[in-house]
């Protein structure tokens, strides 16, 4: 054994591979309580590199469940944090972060050069998120939940098995779907969780579990899909469960096919300039099916995206230019009349859009999105840079 060796005792593990988790890029979704202990574990692991994504602050409370965190870092970001202390305690490891929402500020082409994502997270709306962006990559997805004394443990993979939101009931689909209120704007009141009783021990369990469950994975391990490995601690009890495909599930199974990896940046790519790419591939691969109909390409922003609000009362117009869930509620009525405001929002862009000329970034697009075109033969998906 080596003696300056720090996974000496790993390695001493007969189908051990240390080199592939060297390799090994993971994303972490969540960094509170139960990422903490994943992270920690990961890193102490030496899985080699590691993307974080998170949006929270540290609040006192998560003192006693964050092994990453301490009272100095209050009110600092989740993420910053964590790579700090990630450093610290193994500085083999690369560790990236995303200080944004999991939602619109983490493009699918993060997902899509990990290897596997972990979901570290505490509501059924991200956990979905998460679960459906990884169908799309066509990775992995090891998805983590606890209650007060026990949790669950559990893997999703793209194709005919059940994905996460086949587990789901109606009243959960409800739930997921309350992340903004009908209005279209951001409310803090919906989708609000109340509190959960968490401790450490269960997080340092389920948390255990998802690192190992990564780790076999990474070396080669098969994985065991469709499967949720639930843990009771009040019973001191673990078993496995079978998870049934819903046959009327919405959601994507299948990944995204052929996507094509651009050379350009959101902040540098304009909407033109993508769909004057997209004509281009579209000539080269059809010819016999070339179009001048500029009407038949159209970009999917793939969000909700507010670009002003007018009203009719006081007849004020005030450019917004946000993704429309990140607009609080309040905005909704005009500040000088309190008249309700109309909204002029896009989804789409085609060539005789007002705001094909703008930069991606300014549509609400972030680093590494894959976004669809559509094209007369249909769909066509390209990736975005990323330098996260």
């Amino acid at each position: 054994m080596a003696m300056n060796d720090r996974y000496a005792r790993q390695r001493m593990i007969e189908w051990w591979d240390q080199d592939r988790l060297g390799g090994a890029r993971v994303l972490v979704a969540g960094a509170g309580a139960l990422g903490n202990e994943v992270l920690k574990n990961l890193a102490l692991l030496g899985v080699g590199n590691l993307l974080v994504i998170d949006f929270d602050r540290i609040e006192y409370s998560n003192l006693s469940r964050a092994v990453l965190f301490n009272e100095a870092d209050m009110g600092r970001s989740k993420v910053e944090v964590a790579v700090e202390a990630l450093a610290r305690l193994n500085p083999d490891v690369t560790v990236r972060f995303i200080d944004g929402d999991i939602f619109y500020d983490a493009g699918l082409g993060h997902y899509r050069h990990s290897d596997l994502a972990i979901g570290c997270l505490d509501s059924l709306g991200a956990r979905s998120q998460a679960g459906l962006c990884c169908v799309l990559a066509g990775i992995p997805y090891l998805d983590g939940g606890m209650w007060s004394m026990g949790g669950e443990v559990r893997w999703f993979t793209a194709g005919d098995g059940p994905c996460f939101d086949c587990t789901l009931s109606p009243g959960d689909l409800a739930r997921a779907d309350e992340r903004r209120s009908c209005s279209g704007f951001s409310d803090p009141e919906w989708g609000k969780l109340e509190q959960a009783p968490t401790v450490i021990s269960t997080g340092a369990i389920i948390g255990g579990i998802l690192a190992q469950e990564a780790a076999k994975y990474l070396c080669g391990h098969p994985i065991t899909a469709g499967k949720a490995i639930v843990y009771n601690g009040q019973a001191l009890t673990m078993h496995r469960a079978e998870l049934a495909s819903n046959r009327a599930c919405s959601s994507s199974h299948y990944p995204y096919e052929d996507v094509i990896e651009l050379p350009r940046q959101a902040s540098d790519l304009t909407g033109r300039e993508l769909l004057a790419m997209a004509h281009a591939d579209f000539d080269n691969r059809s010819s016999a099916m070339k179009s001048d109909n500029h009407g038949d390409f159209r970009i999917e922003l793939g969000r909700d995206f507010l670009v002003a609000l007018y009203c009719p009362r006081c007849r004020e117009h005030q450019e917004i230019n946000r993704v429309w869930a990140k607009v609080p509620e309040t905005e909704r009525f005009c500040p000088h009349c309190s008249g309700v405001r109309r909204a002029e929002d896009i989804r789409d862009i085609d060539e005789s859009s007002p705001y094909i000329d703008r930069p991606l970034a300014d549509l609400g697009i972030p680093p590494g999105e894959v976004l669809a075109v559509h094209t007369p033969e249909g769909l066509r998906f390209y990736e975005l840079m990323f330098d996260v």
